[in-house]
């Protein structure tokens, strides 16, 4: 039987092409990266992960997508996706031509999002 952790988030220290919320801050540390994360699989005997970007992150799903193309056979990613831009919906429809990425992750909590609810 193949164990599959269904939600996992990684990242990288922020840096200027890849800056974090100034709001939002990891509580795990400035890095937990996917050889991080690896190693902790293969530790705990966890087969595969699906990557979910932190919220930190905004809607960049870049390094998630990295991790899942340089380790097709662990990582998948659910990406974080924003509802609200003009060009969503043609976003939506090629999202998952993307190598690594398994679906969509709506995140509802923070406005204006909650108000398409």
């Amino acid at each position: 039987m193949q164990i599959v952790d269904a939600q996992v988030h990684i990242w990288e220290p922020s840096r200027p092409d890849r800056p974090w919320d100034v709001v939002l801050q990891p509580h795990g540390g400035g890095q937990f990266l996917a050889e991080q994360l690896l190693a902790a699989m293969d530790e705990s005997g966890v087969d595969r992960a699906v990557l979910v970007p932190p919220t930190w992150l905004g809607y960049s799903n870049d390094y998630a997508l990295e991790a899942a193309q340089r380790w097709p056979d662990r990582f998948a990613v659910m990406g974080r996706f924003d509802p609200s831009t003009p060009d969503a919906p043609a976003r939506l429809t090629t999202w998952l031509d993307q190598p690594g990425m398994l679906g969509v992750r709506f995140v509802f909590h923070r406005s204006p999002l909650l108000e398409l609810l």
